[in-house]
């Protein structure tokens, strides 16, 4: 409800957030983000692999600053591109609390089925204007909040067929990363440094990795895990990617995508209270958000957007030194799609998928 023309969480609510953080945790975090000074604290949530909870992070990131004490107008997500517009539970609870969410059909790019041929046929505009269109978004969300949590799509490389993949968005959000993996050891730490080094090779900083979905026990215990893994991350030296820790499974909550459309509202809301507070338990949140406060990348002036049509028209030279026109993806190209007043409007979607469709398409891209 609302007083005084601010929204006020019901009694209940409020009890309930109080066994969340302590006092400490809440200030810490409090003070990590503040340490930006006005500027607006970006992160990238990417995943090493496809359904491994990045959607969940960044629910338990924003619940966690929810409940540190920054108010819903303060906070934001966005998952600038999509392959999924079923709903989430994210979702559910940015509408309760009042969080603004860009994903699924509002999101600005949407890899829908037949989309990438008829990028690659010259009907959907180019990479650039894309990655102009993110950026604008992400900008125009920045400018009036506190944090933005930046969703990524499946693994690191997806949308590289069109010159629009996670590293690519993170660049254009000027959002440092935080990977997260699935938990093990050896083939934990190997994901870790496969996908950090994609992000890495594009010049797009990493601030370390969190580890999910850990075993309750045995030899693979997530707690068996997180000494190791921090092990290993201690003994880098100069690296500057981080250890962040590793959240085990949670019965109650394992599943839960699939059931998302038959749980009714209380006990979405219930699940995803659930949810952050299993997580904080698990990850150095004040750390993870100090680490990004930090970067040259959410401070000051070094914050500006970079210039996409120089970075573009260069690495569009570099390609053409390499290969014949002919043997590329014509991302830098627009042959089909109309440009208007400096922007440009893609073939429907309709007529798109429509066709797609008609010739066997069952998913999206």
């Amino acid at each position: 409800y609302f007083r005084n023309g601010s929204r006020v969480e019901p009694p209940a609510r409020q009890a309930q957030r109080k066994s969340f953080f302590d006092a400490a945790a809440a200030a810490a975090v409090r003070n990590a983000v503040n340490s930006t000074g006005s500027e607006c604290l970006r992160i990238f949530v990417a995943g090493a692999v496809t359904h491994i909870g990045k959607t969940t992070v960044c629910l338990s990131l924003l619940a966690a600053l929810r409940e540190a004490g920054f108010s819903a107008a303060e906070l934001g997500y966005i998952k600038p591109a999509t392959q999924c517009e079923a709903p989430d539970l994210l979702k559910q609870w940015c509408s309760d609390e009042g969080i603004e969410y860009v994903s699924g059909e509002s999101a600005p790019l949407v890899f829908y089925s037949g989309f990438t041929r008829s990028f690659l046929a010259g009907e959907q505009g180019t990479s650039q204007q894309w990655l102009d269109r993110i950026a604008a978004k992400i900008q125009e969300m920045s400018a009036s909040r506190r944090v933005l949590i930046v969703d990524g799509v499946g693994f690191p490389a997806v949308g590289s067929i069109v010159g629009v993949d996670n590293a690519d968005v993170a660049r254009v959000a000027r959002a440092p990363v935080l990977l997260v993996c699935k938990s093990g050891v050896g083939g934990a730490v190997d994901s870790f440094s496969l996908n950090s080094t994609y992000f890495l090779s594009k010049g797009v900083p990493v601030l370390g990795a969190l580890f999910n979905m850990g075993e309750p026990e045995g030899f693979y215990s997530w707690d068996k895990c997180a000494s190791t893994l921090k092990q290993w991350f201690d003994q880098q030296g100069s690296r500057r990617e981080r250890f962040y820790g590793v959240v085990p499974i949670a019965s109650e909550l394992k599943g839960l995508r699939e059931r998302i459309s038959e749980t009714n509202k209380s006990q979405l809301r219930s699940l995803a209270f659930l949810n952050a507070e299993h997580f904080s338990k698990y990850v150095d949140l004040p750390s993870l958000l100090f680490d990004a406060a930090c970067d040259r990348w959410c401070r000051g002036s070094a914050a500006k957007l970079p210039n996409i049509a120089a970075t573009a028209a260069a690495t569009k030279t570099a390609a053409a030194a390499a290969d014949p026109p002919a043997k590329r993806p014509r991302t830098g190209e627009n042959a089909g799609s109309s440009i208007s007043n400096g922007g440009f409007v893609p073939k429907s979607r309709q007529e798109v998928a429509s066709q797609a469709k008609s010739l066997g398409a069952v998913g999206g891209g």
